[in-house]
């Protein structure tokens, strides 16, 4: 018998509930703009509260119409909701898996060439090493790299692979890490099935795969792109072991865990989460050890076999190995602040970089590592795998994410050594759009098909704001692009010293391009990788100490900055029959990284010049050159006595003047701009460049004859 005052609370309920999710929904995002875009910490997290106490009662109001239709009999069992949970047809799964993994490449390779616009300096390392390691003989010789902090060799493998089809370039590393986070996206895929409703593994399957973090990582080139793909793949026979209980899934979990440890320094935390998930599943049913003690020995035995190589040269370098973990350990700075302030400030920056700031390094420095809408769903689907943390699944979920936050807090937290967080990050953000479409369509099931029209474009619109902000063409997008950690100045140049190092001798000057960058990208696949082809200098003005040989050219390439002007133009002076190249930024615009002066051979040996390529008067000139650079030098020496420090340029050099009176300090005019130095043609026979730190001070000149 229905009662008609339950029916009509009941239907009050729905509604309640079904405003709760809308209300919590826009709350959300009025608290990410004002975290993110406004920098309003204080402000963003007062509105994420009240976010969460209104998404709390609309819980409860779905707990209400459950009980409210069972007393009215609408409902026979509250868990078999209306058509909710009705199993897909494994035809219609495999589909919606290939589409799923069709957009996920498509994330990960689309525009490959171009996005990102440089290789960061940790992947080109991780090339360099790539280009002397064979793989899997590797593994077992030297599973570790003691230069760059220490580092696990399994990716450089990896990278191995496809630098023997497609050489010692960019294109290789990115497909290295490409292949991993789409391998990953499947994994994941198998692990969510066996431990959730099939259509929640496709919706966390679909987040992961147009995650803007998970994408940046994959394109990046870095090891830690591994994590979360060992993640999956330990969990998933973990997971399918206890299960079906087969030999052979302990094993593989087990295998799948000794090679975690061989990726990155962040994945030493996942025998601690298998450890505790035995432990979990032991509780549940105490059987499982007399039972299946066997099989976790087999598991234990696959570990050892699998991290035995790095095993024993941690146990034979121990100093080596933990020397990165010990220089970042929390103790130290705890030590050093002399409180536990860097403590409570490690919680916090963990707790908020998925939806304040994620505090890294290279990328996702002052963004959260979520973005806009997934960084709503994330706090609320986490709410609700919080409450039903007894759940396997969410248990599971939830250990990983507390025991791979703990590793950043006890370290430095950021989006890198967390990686294996973007895993239980997206499935709590899954579960939020999953059971909101299921109380709608349980609710209302005469609307069932606009629940999963709403479902389906917020899937949409996560992919196309995803897009539209790593791999568009807007202002915004842009900037994603230009990240710092990419250093496009020096993969341009770095390419271009590989085209021009058989033919010259390069010397490069520039304030702090990255030499593991241009070292890569020069590589002539022959030799020591770690030797670079050319030389690199900070100081600019060093450049005009290099001369041709009779039988080797030069190539000068300076960066094109505003302090280098005056020696750009001493450049010019020197070398007047040098061909100027200008290496431009790679965004199709006209903006100049670099000028590189391509002297040809023939004027005689290092460092002189042929007397009879000498114009005529040439020594007389250089004498006059001496001696007004020691009037110059006697000014400046006038200055100081009056003054008491030197003209400070600040780190740049600057042309002084051409005519310099004696009893008068020389004024330092401001230097030409990078759009003069495309143009002009400088004629004159003597310019000085001027530079000074204030305590100290150098002059430049360009002389015709030897130095």
């Amino acid at each position: 018998m229905v009662v008609p005052g339950v029916v009509r609370r009941a239907a009050a309920a729905k509604l309640a509930v079904v405003a709760s999710i809308a209300t919590a929904t826009g709350l959300g995002v009025l608290a990410q703009r004002r975290l993110v875009n406004e920098q309003d910490e204080a402000t963003g997290l007062v509105l994420w509260g009240i976010t969460i106490c209104v998404f709390l009662f609309g819980m409860l109001m779905a707990r209400t119409v459950r009980c409210a239709a069972h007393k009215s009999s609408l409902v026979a069992n509250e868990n078999a909701p209306s058509g909710a949970d009705t199993a897909l047809s494994p035809h219609v799964q495999l589909l919606l898996l290939l589409a799923v993994l069709a957009i996920a490449s498509f994330f990960r390779l689309y525009k490959i060439d171009t996005i990102p616009r440089g290789l960061n300096h940790d992947s080109a390392w991780n090339g360099l090493h790539a280009i002397n390691t064979t793989p899997v003989v590797a593994y077992f010789n030297a599973p570790y790299a003691l230069a760059a902090w220490g580092r696990e060799t399994l990716f450089h493998e990896l990278i191995a692979v496809f630098q023997w089809f497609l050489g010692p370039t960019q294109l290789a590393i990115q497909l290295a890490a490409v292949t991993v986070g789409i391998a990953t996206v499947a994994v994941f895929y198998l692990l969510l099935r066996r431990l959730f409703d099939t259509r929640l593994a496709l919706i966390a399957t679909f987040l992961l795969g147009v995650s803007g973090w998970h994408v940046t990582m994959s394109r990046t080139g870095w090891r830690n792109i591994l994590v979360p793909l060992l993640v999956a793949l330990v969990f998933y026979f973990l997971v399918r072991a206890i299960q079906e209980q087969k030999l052979r899934d302990f094993v593989l979990a087990g295998l799948a865990l000794g090679l975690s440890l061989n990726t990155y320094d962040a994945a030493r935390v996942i025998p601690f989460i298998v450890v505790a998930y035995i432990i979990y599943e032991i509780v549940r049913d105490p059987s499982l050890v007399r039972k299946h003690y066997l099989k976790l020995g087999a598991l234990g035995a696959a570990f050892a076999v699998a991290f035995a190589p790095l095993g024993w040269y941690a146990m034979t370098n121990w100093d080596i190995f933990t020397n990165r973990g010990n220089n970042l350990w929390i103790g130290n700075q705890i030590e050093q602040a002399g409180s536990l302030q860097p403590l409570a400030t490690n919680l916090k920056n963990a707790l908020l970089m998925f939806n304040f700031r994620a505090n890294g390094a290279d990328f996702f420095v002052r963004e959260p590592l979520l973005d806009i809408p997934v960084s709503v769903f994330f706090p609320l689907g986490l709410v609700l795998a919080v409450i039903r943390w007894r759940q396997p699944g969410y248990f599971l979920l939830l250990l990983m994410l507390v025991l791979t936050l703990a590793m950043g807090v006890v370290s430095t937290p950021n989006g890198n050594r967390v990686i294996a967080t973007v895993l239980p990050v997206t499935v709590f953000a899954a579960v939020f759009l999953f059971e909101s479409w299921r109380w709608l369509r349980e609710f209302f099931p005469q609307f069932s098909s606009l629940s999963s029209i709403l479902l389906a474009a917020s899937l949409f619109l996560v992919g196309f704001l995803t897009y539209d902000s790593y791999l568009g063409s807007s202002a915004f997008t842009q900037d994603r692009q230009n990240l710092f950690g990419y250093y496009p100045e020096a993969t341009r140049v770095g390419r271009y010293i590989k085209d021009v190092a058989h033919d010259y001798e390069v010397h490069v000057a520039a304030r702090n391009w990255p030499r593991d960058t241009l070292t890569y990208l020069s590589y002539h696949e022959n030799g020591n990788p770690f030797k670079p082809v050319y030389t690199y200098t900070t100081v600019a003005s060093e450049l005009l100490g290099h001369q041709p040989t009779r039988d080797r050219g030069v190539a000068l390439v300076i960066e094109a900055t505003r302090g280098n002007a005056g020696i750009v133009n001493a450049l010019r002076t020197k070398f007047p029959n040098a061909s100027v190249d200008q290496i431009f930024y790679p965004d199709k615009s006209e903006t100049v990284i670099a000028l590189s002066f391509r002297v040809p051979p023939g004027s005689g040996p290092r460092g002189l010049i042929d007397p009879g390529l000498l114009a005529p008067g040439a020594a007389t000139r250089d004498t006059e050159r001496l001696l007004e650079l020691e009037r110059i030098a006697s000014s400046l020496l006038a200055y100081r006595e009056q003054t008491g420090s030197y003209p400070d340029t600040m780190g740049d050099v600057y042309e002084a003047c051409l005519v310099l009176l004696l009893d008068t300090q020389c004024v330092l005019p401001e230097p030409l701009s990078l759009d003069d130095l495309a143009t002009i043609e400088m004629s004159f026979e003597q310019t000085y460049w001027f530079e000074s730190d204030g305590t100290s001070f150098t002059l430049y000149v360009s002389m015709e004859g030897p130095v």
